[in-house]
């Protein structure tokens, strides 16, 4: 197959694997979460999704039909089944309850699973087409008007920058965050894009805030907290899902944060809103 060929297959397997049904694939196991990381998985709807993508580039190498049915193809295919496990067993079950070690365990899977496809196969996907889904809204998030605390702050290209005060060398900076990558979707209605920001001035603080901009230039904010690790930003229907690291209440600030925390929220009457149940489980 030429390279344009393959770059079509590759293209074909990855749109699949994005929206295809993950009833195919082999999920941990959420009716049975023995271990520790298997709750874990289950508990946080950032891993869930990651769990499921993981699985499902996975299924659809092992499924897809080789352009050349060779001795090397199926090669591939035992060695690819092998590392599976060897990964399972000893990258992601290693990881235990640790949230920022099983992002990381998933992200990079899938990674190598990408790079193996574009690098070693020509694919003919024989899955069932994917119906067609809307285009994800078209947000310049980096360039847009937050509305942070009190005031407005205009970003220019995912940052800006004013003195802290009148005479002052120390600057006021407020900024995208990525990583964690920005979510697209719907929220109340509206296409959003889903991003963290911080701010950070004169003090010591580092103050993280869960945002929301907006296809008409503006957006707004919800105070996440001081020196967190962000993780994970998602919207999963009406649900905005935002995964961090925290420390615990007693721990001062010079701590790294280490405790795992997931926030659901909504987009109602134009503001970000904690929903109850989650405020309760904290």
């Amino acid at each position: 197959m030429k390279n344009m060929g393959l770059c079509a297959a590759v293209a074909a397997l990855f749109a699949c694997a994005s929206t295809i049904a993950f009833a195919q694939t082999v999920e941990t196991d959420c009716t049975k979460p023995h271990q520790p990381v298997d709750r874990m998985v289950c508990n946080n709807a950032a891993l869930r999704a990651l769990d499921a993508r993981t699985n499902a580039y996975y299924s659809i190498l092992l499924e897809a039909k080789p352009a050349a049915d060779t001795k090397a193809y199926h090669d591939f295919r035992d060695g690819l089944q092998a590392e599976q496990q060897k990964w399972q067993h000893d990258t992601r079950d290693a990881c235990g309850a640790q949230l920022s070690c099983l992002t990381q365990a998933y992200q990079n899977r899938i990674d190598a699973l990408r790079d193996s496809a574009l690098a070693r196969l020509s694919l003919v996907v024989t899955a069932a087409p994917a119906q067609s889904q809307p285009a994800a809204p078209s947000i310049d998030y980096k360039n847009a008007i937050y509305h942070v605390g009190d005031k407005d702050v205009t970003l220019l290209e995912g940052q800006h920058a004013q003195p802290a005060a009148d005479d002052s060398s120390a600057q006021d900076v407020t900024h995208i965050v990525e990583p964690p990558a920005h979510a697209a979707g719907k929220l109340g209605g509206r296409n959003v894009v889903a991003v963290f920001l911080s701010e950070e001035g004169g003090g010591s603080g580092t103050f993280y805030y869960v945002a929301l901009a907006f296809n008409d230039g503006r957006g707004t904010t919800f105070k996440i907290g001081d020196r967190i690790q962000p993780i994970s930003i998602a919207i999963n229907g009406d649900d905005l899902v935002v995964s961090y690291l925290d420390r615990k209440a007693d721990e001062p600030m010079a701590v790294p944060p280490t405790v795992p925390r997931e926030r659901h929220f909504a987009y109602m009457n134009g503001q970000i809103l904690e929903r109850p149940q989650a405020a309760a489980a904290q």
